[in-house]
């Protein structure tokens, strides 16, 4: 029987995530792979008004693609506040690329970044229980002592959930919980050199009794992704045979042990998940062993 193995593992090139915020721990997090850009919270975070995403310096990003291309796929899960705190909406759809001259998208860009110019623009194309969303993403390369913090940004605004927004409130009390974009090989490009890269992304939420910006609880969530990364897999297999009479039954097992590296050093504590057939078939998490993180699952 010839059997197809696949592994995904959770932290990929993200090897950390850390959140501050006023001194601080928050639950906001960052989590950054070779091709996905991860923002969640908890449902006791108030909604955020502004995220801005720091690509980090080092990498570089491919601009410039005809408006409507699709570069990449989005998920999104919505906490539903005028239904219920505990109401989750799931949200699936593409990233599309847009036309930054276009009038509606720089009358929309000013009010969100203070500028109608952007080099690029993204839109994250989502339908949220059957109605069809667009939400503008601004790009643009970093200059002056914002290039500290990373060699581009990704800039998006979201609407007040909370009902003192009143008509302007977001359709369902929509609040942002998780956004994950899944973007095509070559839109973001990881540098050669070996090294450890921050990201940033520094989240401003709304206020909870007014409808505007409540600048004092604005966070920094950070995530390193340490390059290069590599994860490899190697299987043994034990077959007992037992007789009995006539009949021989054979039993095979299966062990199944690999590495996961970043910049050359072992990754503890990042989970593994075990795909065969199609199916989920286990789930491990590595181990510190000799400066290498070991993956060990016997099947």
């Amino acid at each position: 029987m010839r059997m197809t193995l696949r592994l995904l593992a959770f932290a990929g090139a993200a090897a950390a995530s850390l959140a501050l915020a006023s001194g601080a721990l928050a639950t906001q997090r960052l989590i950054v792979s070779a091709s996905t850009i991860q923002v969640t919270e908890d449902k006791s975070d108030a909604a955020p008004l502004k995220i801005t995403i720091y690509i980090a310096t080092g990498f570089s990003a491919t601009l410039g693609q005809a408006a409507g291309t699709q570069i990449g796929t989005v998920h999104a899960d919505l906490q539903a506040l005028l239904i219920s705190a505990d109401a989750i909406i799931p949200a699936d759809g593409t990233v599309l690329t847009a036309d930054p001259s276009s009038a509606p998208l720089m009358a929309s860009a000013t009010q969100c970044t203070g500028s109608a110019a952007h080099a690029a623009v993204w839109l994250l194309h989502v339908m949220v229980s059957g109605q069809t969303i667009d939400v503008p993403v601004y790009l643009d390369p970093t200059s002056g002592a914002e290039a500290a913090l990373g060699v581009a940004k990704l800039q998006l605004c979201l609407s007040d959930p909370y009902e003192n927004a009143g008509a302007a409130r977001a359709p369902f009390g929509v609040k942002l919980l998780n956004a994950k974009l899944t973007l095509n090989s070559g839109i973001i490009n990881a540098p050669a050199a070996a090294g450890s890269y921050l990201f940033r992304t520094i989240i401003t939420p709304w206020n909870t009794a007014a409808p505007a910006p409540d600048a004092a609880h604005t966070i920094e969530a950070q995530s390193i992704v340490s390059i290069p990364a590599s994860l490899s897999l190697k299987a043994t297999v034990k077959t007992i045979r037992h007789k009995k009479g006539k009949k021989t039954t054979v039993k095979n097992s299966v062990l199944l042990s690999g590495k996961l590296l970043e910049n050359l050093q072992g990754v503890a504590g990042a989970k593994v998940d075990i795909f065969a057939g199609g199916k989920k078939r286990g789930s491990r998490t590595t181990t510190r062993f000799r400066s290498r993180s070991a993956i060990s699952a016997r099947k």
